[in-house]
């Protein structure tokens, strides 16, 4: 994303939270007392729109006289009439006006909750549901909670260390075992700490070291680090254990409101709840909603070729590749660029499981898979997804500011070569 809009972004969201505090701070001597009147009339006028109904007929008229006059007073723009009208009724010199509420800050402030809440579950059940990517399976398309190393320790100051959270989601750590020994993996655990900040406590050796993010973070950065090629987490004084940022997953808003219109087409990426699917392993599923790429309408037939993702769909004799005729998204993924790594033939998966293990589609269900499907837990393991599981498609990643942000799924490939990790199976393996 390019800097300037990430400035502006800044300064809206800067605006939305204290932008009245600095506008009164700047304003002039003139310029405040006017702006006191305008809340003066502003107030007056929400006072006769809410209870025009239940007020008496002399507060109504009184009301009515106090609008009048502000106004008047303010289009004159005489400074000396202005301040005598803001003391009368800073006072309450004014008769017949109707006196304040008790506890009226409560009442106010309940008010604006109340609708705000009313908005916002109004919105989320009818139109669009904010989602957080937890994992890595739709990667490079989108991004679950990850860690991305660095050679050298951040050197930016608090302030910046802020707005690489606040723009990229980002908390820096720097881990260095100062003494010998191992890291407690499983001991690692939370500590109080601010909302949305969290931290935990890592012991390596005979230390403690206090770190941002939650324990699953720090552990799923451990193994991302050196799970896949270090037997232990042993390691000398002065080893670095970990250096980098922890990132938060992307952020989306997911439109609820799509399918009620059209149906689900290859290449969505789609959320769906797991109710009713059964995971192979016999352990319960990472959450209730996940999001991936539809790749299977009812009674297509799959094939996964050489890295590649084939159809038959019903009234066809061939399979044919899905390319960016059917949605930009499978041309991304066949690239291998990127971080794209093609379509694998997962260990342990149920179907696809070579270059002749086809899949046919049941009628009423749809067939999901993880961009990144050498590391995705998907409709190979668990089968496919029925019609009303299905929640709605991504419609646009709002936060971090990276260069995801915006639609989901319209961002092209980095221009360097991921070529597959998983080597392609070309016979189905034998059963035991």
């Amino acid at each position: 994303m390019p800097i300037w809009t990430i400035v502006i972004l800044d300064l809206v969201i800067f605006y939305f939270f204290f932008g009245n505090y600095v506008t009164g701070v700047l304003r002039s001597r003139k310029m405040a007392l006017f702006a006191s009147l305008r809340d003066y009339e502003k107030h007056f006028r929400r006072l006769l729109a809410r209870d025009e109904d239940i007020l008496p007929p002399r507060h109504l008229t009184a009301l009515r006289e106090a609008v009048t006059e502000l106004q008047a007073v303010r289009q004159r723009k005489d400074s000396a009439e202005a301040e005598k009208c803001r003391k009368k009724y800073q006072q309450g010199a004014v008769a017949n006006l109707p006196p304040p509420p008790s506890c009226r800050w409560i009442r106010e402030n309940l008010e604006i909750l109340v609708v705000a809440l009313g908005l916002a579950f109004g919105v989320r059940s009818l139109y669009v549901q904010p989602f957080k990517i937890p994992t890595g399976s739709m990667q490079p398309t989108l991004f679950g909670i990850h860690f991305q190393p660095a050679e050298a320790p951040y050197a930016g100051n608090k302030v910046q260390k802020f707005f690489s959270f606040l723009n990229y989601s980002r908390r820096h750590l720097d881990l260095v075992a100062q003494d010998a020994g191992s890291v407690d993996f499983y001991g690692i655990r939370p500590v109080p700490s601010w909302p949305f900040f969290p931290q935990s406590e890592v012991q390596v050796g005979s230390q403690s070291y206090l770190v941002p993010g939650t324990p699953l973070d720090i552990q799923k950065a451990l193994y991302e680090q050196y799970g896949q090629f270090r037997h232990s987490l042993e390691f000398r004084g002065g080893e670095t254990v970990l250096r980098g940022a922890l990132e938060s997953g992307d952020h989306l808003f997911v439109n609820r409101l799509s399918l009620c219109f059209k149906e689900p087409r290859r290449g969505d990426v789609m959320v769906f709840v797991t109710d009713g699917l059964l995971n192979p392993s016999g352990q319960p599923f990472g959450g209730r909603y996940y999001i991936k790429r539809l790749v299977g309408l009812p009674n297509d037939e799959l094939l996964i070729k050489d890295h590649k993702l084939y159809v038959k769909a019903p009234g066809e004799s061939e399979f044919r590749l899905l390319d960016q005729d059917d949605d930009p998204g499978f041309a991304r993924i066949h690239s291998c660029l990127g971080g794209y790594h093609g379509y694998a033939h997962a260990p342990g998966a149920k179907y696809l499981r070579s270059n002749d293990d086809s899949f046919k589609v049941p009628p009423g269900q749809y067939f999901m898979l993880g961009d990144n499907s050498e590391n995705s837990l998907d409709s190979r393991y668990w089968g496919t997804v029925p019609r009303e599981n299905l929640v709605g498609t991504a419609l646009l990643v709002w936060w971090p500011f990276s260069r995801r942000w915006g639609s989901v799924d319209r961002v092209e490939p980095l221009p360097h070569s991921t070529p597959p990790n998983l080597p392609a199976v070309k016979h189905p393996p034998q059963a035991d």
